[in-house]
C-alpha cells in the first residue's frame, strides 16, 4: 500500500511539473526573445492605461521608450527617466527636479523595468498559452499568460502578453496588480536598429538649467 502511495505521489509531482511547462507558450516566448536580441536599438511609442477596479477609475498616458542593450530613456508625460544601466536620472519637469539613483544590478536583471520590458518573460515566470486571435487585417495575435514564480515578492499576480505571431513581436502587456489596479502597455509604433548615440543615456545638466539635482545614491 505504501509503494502505491509513493508511486501516486511521484506521478502527481511529475504531472504538476509538466503542467507548469507549456511547450507552445515556451516556443512563442523563445521566438520573441530571439527576435528581440537581434535588434541593436529599439524605439517604441506606447500608451499606458491604468484601471483601478476598486475606485472604478481609468487613466491614460502616452510615452516613448528608447532601448540600447540594458540602457534606456523613458518619457511619460512630464517625467523622463534616463539610465546607463548603472545609474538612473529621474527628471521631474513639473518640479524642475532631477533625482539620481544607483540601479541594483540584480533587480535590473530580474525585475520588471524598461530595459527588459520586451524580454521580461525570460526568467522568474511560469507561462501558459491562452489562444490565437485573428484580427480584421488578417494578423494573428497570440495570447500568453505569465505567473511570477515568487508572487509574494511582486505587486502583481499575472502578466498577459499579446504577441504578433508573424513578427514575434509584443503588441501589448497587461500587468494585473494585487491591489486591483491593472496597467496595460499598448505598443503604437516600433522601430529598430536606428542610430542612437550613447549620450542619449547620460544626464546632461546643460539641458536642464535651473533644475535642482538631488543625489540619492
Amino acid at each position: 500500500m505504501k509503494k502505491i502511495i509513493v508511486a501516486c505521489s511521484l506521478l502527481f509531482v511529475n504531472y504538476t511539473t509538466q503542467a507548469q511547462i507549456d511547450a507552445k507558450a515556451k516556443k512563442i516566448l523563445d521566438d520573441v526573445s530571439a527576435k528581440t536580441k537581434t535588434y541593436t536599438t529599439i524605439n517604441a511609442e506606447f500608451s499606458i492605461t491604468i484601471e483601478n477596479k476598486k475606485n472604478k477609475t481609468t487613466d491614460a498616458q502616452n510615452g516613448k521608450l528608447t532601448l540600447k542593450g540594458s540602457k534606456y530613456k523613458l518619457e511619460v508625460n512630464n517625467q523622463t527617466i534616463i539610465s546607463d544601466s548603472k545609474t538612473s536620472w529621474t527628471i521631474l519637469k513639473d518640479a524642475s527636479e532631477v533625482q539620481i539613483n544607483t540601479i541594483d544590478a540584480k533587480e535590473n536583471e530580474t525585475g520588471l523595468n524598461p530595459s527588459n520590458i520586451f524580454t521580461m518573460h525570460e526568467r522568474g515566470f511560469k507561462y501558459e498559452f491562452v489562444k490565437d486571435e485573428t484580427q480584421k487585417n488578417g494578423t494573428v495575435n497570440q495570447i500568453v499568460k505569465l505567473y511570477p514564480d515568487d508572487v509574494k515578492k511582486k505587486n502583481y499576480h499575472t502578466a498577459i502578453l499579446t504577441i504578433n505571431k508573424q513578427k514575434s513581436q509584443i503588441v501589448s502587456i497587461k500587468i494585473m496588480g494585487k491591489d486591483g489596479t491593472d496597467m496595460t502597455y499598448l505598443v503604437k509604433s516600433f522601430t529598430t536598429n536606428g542610430n542612437v548615440p550613447e549620450s542619449s543615456f547620460v544626464f546632461n545638466d546643460k539641458n536642464y538649467p535651473g533644475y535642482e539635482v538631488i543625489d540619492l545614491r
